[in-house]
């Protein structure tokens, strides 16, 4: 019976120390480099879209890539981004930043930011042969 009663008392404090840990890992910062993006919920393009962000939101990559997506943390977001998207470098020519005045003045809603974000995620990028 005392093991028992020992056992559930000391079992929060190997949680806690598990949980200490799993944060105290080094992360890298990657930001998105594209005007929207999406947070997948799975390594796919056509999975379930978490959120939409902007150019320049920094992110905690939490793996090496997996098909072509990292997947990464923001606040209590966790998913996957494409690799297209993302970059160590923190962006310089965001238009969010260089057109405020702009982006402001034409109120994009949710829906339309999340539009967006959808035609930038399917949008194939590269040269015609």
């Amino acid at each position: 019976m005392r093991i028992f009663l020992v056992f559930f008392l000391l079992l929060p404090v190997f949680a806690q120390t598990k949980a200490q840990s799993s944060n105290d890992q080094k992360k890298t910062i990657y930001y998105v480099q594209s005007v929207y993006s999406q947070l997948h919920q799975n390594p796919s393009k056509f999975s379930r879209v978490l959120s939409t962000f902007e150019c320049g939101q920094p992110f905690y990559v939490l793996s090496s890539p997996i098909s072509d997506f990292y997947q990464v943390e923001y606040s209590n977001y966790k998913g996957f981004m494409s690799t297209n998207v993302l970059s160590q470098r923190k962006p310089d020519g965001c238009w969010q930043d260089m057109y405020r005045r702009f982006f402001d003045q034409i109120e994009i809603g949710v829906t339309e930011i999340h539009y967006w974000g959808r035609l930038q995620d399917l949008l194939i990028k590269g040269e015609s042969k």
